[in-house]
């Protein structure tokens, strides 16, 4: 008899167990590709702000003939987590009169002097795998540029 139902175009057992796989494994396939994204998103932030900062320095240089260097802020380098935090400036950023756009920051920045020149620091671990990707730039650099190898986030 169950036969009979199955064939009058019921969907059986086997059917609903096929489905079941089928959508399984595209979760397994579109899950990881949405995290990895939104990954790469969040460690975009890092070149972004670190070439905001850079045009900053160049602005304050030529207004004031000096660069300002720059502690850790919105927190250490090493304290960087998967969390954003509210941006809380340091007294060289203060100085600089520099704040990101954002409310919310993923990375860490620090401006270090070296001769008539700066560079740019930024970390970020948006995974929160404990290794942080980290990005540079200097006076002379076009965009900032990955420390780290491509794979972290």
């Amino acid at each position: 008899m169950l036969r009979a139902r199955n064939r009058r175009g019921e969907i059986g057992r086997n059917e609903i167990i096929i489905g079941v796989a089928a959508v399984a494994v595209l979760l397994l396939i579109t899950v990881p590709l949405a995290l990895n994204s939104a990954n790469k998103s969040a460690r975009g932030e890092l070149p972004l702000t670190i070439a905001s900062i850079r045009t900053a320095q160049i602005e304050y240089q030529s207004a004031f003939g000096e660069y300002v260097a720059c502690e850790a802020a919105p927190r250490a380098m090493h304290a960087v987590t998967a969390e954003p935090v509210s941006w809380t400036t340091s007294p060289g950023f203060k100085k600089l009169s520099w704040a990101p756009e954002g409310t919310e920051i993923y990375g860490a920045y620090t401006v270090k002097l070296e001769g008539d020149s700066f560079v740019i620091n930024g970390a970020c671990d948006v995974d929160g795998d404990g290794t942080r990707a980290l990005f540079k730039a200097s006076k002379d650099d076009a965009e900032a540029v990955m420390v780290s190898e491509s794979s972290v986030y």
